[in-house]
């Protein structure tokens, strides 16, 4: 059975794959390696790049389809003969193409299909496979200008992998038991500036101060020329001719037949460049890390399957979830549970992938703590470099509040209208009403008949009705003329109390008072406060009508900006289609002939000219709460 999802192919099966890509994908391979070969010949010209690259194909497959190394040999040196002035230069350039072949062949048996090819168990394969040929081409053509002064006794298999070494790309050494350099690769001839015939023969330390300088270096050579321990260093930092390297190093004791160490091998990697490109790209990723977190607006990716792949700290305040809590979650989680939601969900989506955008949608989601969020929404698909679709970037701004200040701009406009109104209708309605009520008090005088006497009342009384309300909206379309003083709210909240024990609704209700002692002063006319929480409470008196059980409770707090009361009934509550409609004027739920519909406008006026606000919270058939707070007056 496969082990954790990959397939180890025995030997046979991995020759019948190569087999196949080397016959079906030629043109894939020959593009690849023509890459890699150009930058080891970047002399040549395209045509002549291409007419190599024609014959080392055919090279390679005689070698690896017909599998005869000696007919490979002599198309080698053909190759050799037409393409190099010097063979030994020719055998470099040849051996470097078929270890960079190994690595493109490794990548194509590796590609995901089916199953997974185990790219160790490949690797081996193809390694074994291009040994032969490597050796070959070397121990034919490869003259090297210096000899391996490797005396008897060090282990064979020190040999065994230096030519491999010649043409990997890295550093390599070996030091015998006095710390001689005794080998020096090409690798480091580069590193170093030096060649092999200026160092072979002399002390490591001496010769090369660097090495010297770098304590713990120094101390782990010595170990493995002492006691026979190896060690692996990493991001030693070190200065050669001036220029600063970063390198990892890996030191291995040789020892002789009988076990004893007899000198070590050290093997450099340059990893300067990758060190900086990996300390560039940890910068990159700060600062996208950085401007993500520090964004005021929520930004979210999705995945090509809509799943949450990343969420920025402005999205978890917004919402409430951390990252873990949503990663690989739809985004339907912050919707509404409406089919209304998920289809306007699924429509963004769709109009994401067909168009490739969605600019400032609004739309309302719902946060962990089930509160309403209004968003909008901006929306941009991701592609990789095939144009393939991968995702979508997700930036979510908030604008709840900018809404409800909308929403206070347009009732204040609506207020402005009306109070226009107000005087207008006042003057037009109050000289009538005059005239009618003088008559029919007139009438009551000399009229003898009770009956008419009763109806003449109940005529002036409506009259006495009109007069109020157009006299309310008199005084609130004048500027307010009260006197504005410095009040302690619960002296207002008391006082209303004494008040209101008096009116015949309240009569059998419980009132709770919970006020909170040496409140700080607030700045307003005590007239209008006073208004204010009468008009309120006796709304609340009206919705508790017929119960029993009644109970009014008003309380009072504050903060370090503001002084708080809240007025809560448990009466018959307000519908929740006619909460944002409750303070514009001439609008009641009451009965008709029960209320104007201005009380409430008349509050919220005047809590808001100094500079107050007004709140309510009601569940209908549960109750209402009604909340004031205005700010403290600092002397």
């Amino acid at each position: 059975m496969p082990k954790n999802g990959v397939v180890i192919y025995p030997r046979t099966d991995l020759k019948e794959k190569l087999r196949n890509i080397l016959l079906e994908r030629s043109d894939d391979i020959s593009r690849d390696w023509q890459e890699r070969i150009a930058k080891l010949v970047p002399e040549w010209s395209e045509e002549t790049l291409k007419s190599f690259m024609q014959e080392m194909m055919t090279a390679l497959y005689i070698y690896l389809l017909d599998q005869k190394l000696q007919a490979a040999m002599r198309h080698i040196h053909q190759i050799l003969n037409d393409y190099f002035p010097a063979a030994s230069e020719g055998a470099t350039i040849l051996i470097n193409s078929f270890l960079l072949n190994r690595y493109i062949l490794l990548a194509k048996m590796t590609e995901q299909g089916e199953s997974a090819l185990n790219s160790l168990e490949v690797f081996g394969f193809l390694n074994d496979l291009y040994n032969p040929l490597v050796v070959a081409v070397f121990e034919q053509y490869h003259v090297t200008n210096q000899p391996l002064m490797l005396p008897e006794q060090f282990s064979s298999s020190c040999i065994t992998n230096l030519n491999a070494l010649e043409f990997a790309g890295v550093g390599f050494f070996v030091l015998d038991r006095d710390a001689t350099i005794i080998y020096w690769s090409r690798g480091v001839e580069k590193i170093h500036n030096l060649k092999a015939n200026k160092v072979v023969g002399r002390n490591l330390f001496e010769h090369n101060p660097e090495w010297r300088h770098q304590t713990l270096l120094e101390s782990a050579i010595l170990s493995a020329l002492q006691n026979g321990e190896g060690k692996e260093l990493t991001d030693i930092k070190m200065r050669i001719n001036k220029e600063k390297f970063i390198f990892n190093i890996l030191i291995a004791a040789l020892f002789d037949a009988r076990g004893l160490p007899v000198g070590c091998s050290i093997l450099i990697h340059d990893v300067t460049q990758q060190k900086s490109q990996e300390t560039q790209l940890y910068r990159y990723e700060q600062y996208f890390e950085n401007i993500l977190n520090d964004a005021a607006d929520a930004i979210i990716l999705l995945n090509e399957n809509h799943r949450i792949i990343m969420w920025n700290l402005a999205a978890e305040h917004l919402f409430g979830y951390s990252e873990e809590e949503v990663f690989g979650k739809d985004l339907s989680l912050l919707l509404h549970n409406t089919q209304h939601s998920l289809d306007e969900m699924g429509q963004m989506d769709q109009m994401v992938i067909d168009k490739g955008f969605v600019r400032n949608q609004r739309m309302r989601m719902l946060a962990r703590d089930g509160r309403n969020v209004l968003v909008e929404i901006t929306r941009t698909v991701l592609r990789n470099k095939r144009n393939d679709f991968i995702g979508s970037s997700v930036i979510l701004r908030d604008i709840t509040q900018q809404e409800q200040l909308r929403q206070q701009v347009i009732q204040s406009e609506k207020l402005s209208a009306v109070g226009t109104l107000a005087a207008g209708i006042a003057h037009e309605v109050g000289t009538p009403l005059t005239s009618i009520s003088s008559l029919a008090q007139i009438l009551q005088m000399k009229v003898e008949n009770q009956e008419f006497k009763d109806k003449l009342s109940l005529i002036q009384q409506s009259i006495d009705r009109i007069s109020r309300t157009v006299r309310t909206l008199v005084d609130f379309s004048r500027p307010l003329t009260e006197k504005v003083e410095d009040i302690y709210l619960n002296n207002v909240i008391e006082h209303v109390v004494r008040i209101l024990k008096y009116d015949k609704r309240l009569k059998h209700q419980e009132i709770i008072v919970e006020l909170e002692p040496s409140i700080p002063l607030v700045r307003a006319s005590f007239d209008q406060i006073l208004q204010v929480f009468i008009n309120i409470c006796l709304n609340a008196a009206d919705a508790m009508e017929g119960h029993k059980d009644g109970r009014l409770l008003i309380k009072t707090w504050s903060n370090s900006r503001l002084v708080c009361a809240s007025i809560t009934d448990n009466g018959s509550g307000i519908a929740k289609r006619d909460i944002s409609h409750i303070f514009e004027p001439f609008f009641t739920t009451k009965k008709d002939g029960k209320g104007t519909g201005l009380g409430l406008w008349v509050s919220y006026n005047i809590i808001t000219s100094f500079s107050g606000d007004i709140k309510v919270e009601s569940i209908e058939g549960s109750g209402t709460t009604f909340t004031l707070s205005l700010p403290i007056h600092l002397k």
